[in-house]
């Protein structure tokens, strides 16, 4: 019996240290930026990277040491047509988060686990959210009210999104 017990802590402490989780993805993202700048492999659209920024993130004289943290991260981005905020379903209670735009939607794409996304898009304006627990978020306005506005006008556009609805400024 002593035997079994001995043979079985050995077979657990052995499965237990195996590394068959994926590495860790960095947060250095001047890093993960140049790293996302090598994939681009589209000719006509745009490509960027998409990350998640959480904690308190006032900007300070000295070097950070606070609670603000940006990583890269994997989404799924909806293309639009150019929307306005009248033409979209604000989500209740939850700014800068939409339910639905009422345009048509041109593309969809998922960002990898660096972030990196791309797709190719004919010359237009577009708006671009990312899909968050069901609902459509979005951060950046132009002065018509354009939501998370960006234009194609030849070749590829790098855009990139910083989700902050987490983050503190």
């Amino acid at each position: 019996m002593r035997n079994i017990l001995q043979f079985s802590f050995i077979i657990f402490l052995f499965c237990g240290c195996q590394k068959d989780r994926p590495a860790q993805t960095s947060c250095d993202m001047q890093q993960v930026y140049a790293a996302n700048a090598k994939k681009v492999s589209v000719k006509s659209g745009i490509w960027g990277t998409v990350s998640f920024m959480e904690g308190n993130c006032m900007p300070a004289i000295e070097p950070a040491k606070g609670s603000c943290k940006n990583c890269p991260v994997e989404r799924t981005l909806k293309i639009y047509q150019y929307t306005l905020s009248s033409n979209a379903t604000p989500s209740i209670n939850a700014v800068g988060f939409f339910d639905d735009f009422n345009t048509q939607l041109v593309a969809q794409v998922r960002s990898d686990k660096n972030g990196f996304f791309q797709v190719n898009l004919p010359m237009g304006h577009y708006s671009i959210a990312v899909v968050e627990n069901g609902k459509l978020y979005v951060n950046s306005y132009d002065g018509q009210g354009g939501l998370n506005p960006f234009m194609v006008t030849s070749g590829i556009e790098k855009v990139n999104i910083s989700m902050t609805y987490k983050a503190v400024f």
